[in-house]
């Protein structure tokens, strides 16, 4: 069930923050920021897809494509931060506001496929030992 939830959370934010950088791509040209963090979000729901289908068969290989489907837009994310914060301007402000959505949503991603993972591992352990 947390798996669906997520995954219907991860597909609005992934819609958001790719619109949002769309929208300010001016702006994302003007400082010369990849726009590339668009296209890395709309990876977000692939990552409680990996989950559900994965995580029984092969966790390792459902945690690892779940963290590639985050991981690149938290990087992004982060470097395109610290560029808008040393801006200076209010022109910023959107574009930023869509940055750390990107940010705050990848990092829920990692911290769910951690969570998951150790939970499928435990379970798995605690299945062999028994």
């Amino acid at each position: 069930m947390l798996d669906i939830a997520l995954l219907v959370l991860f597909c609005v934010m992934a819609y958001r923050i790719a619109t949002a950088v769309k929208r300010e791509s001016a702006i994302f040209l003007e400082f010369h920021q990849s726009r590339a963090l668009g296209a890395t979000a709309l990876m977000f729901p692939i990552g409680p897809l990996a989950m559900l289908f994965l995580g029984a068969k092969s966790p390792l290989l459902a945690f690892v494509v779940c963290v590639a489907c985050y991981l690149p837009s938290l990087l992004l994310a982060r470097r395109i931060t610290g560029v808008f914060e040393r801006a200076g301007t209010d022109r910023v402000k959107e574009a930023r506001s869509a940055v750390s959505q990107a940010f705050g949503t990848s990092l829920v991603g990692l911290i769910y496929a951690a969570i998951v993972f150790i939970y499928v591992v435990g379970i798995l352990l605690i299945g062999a030992n028994a």
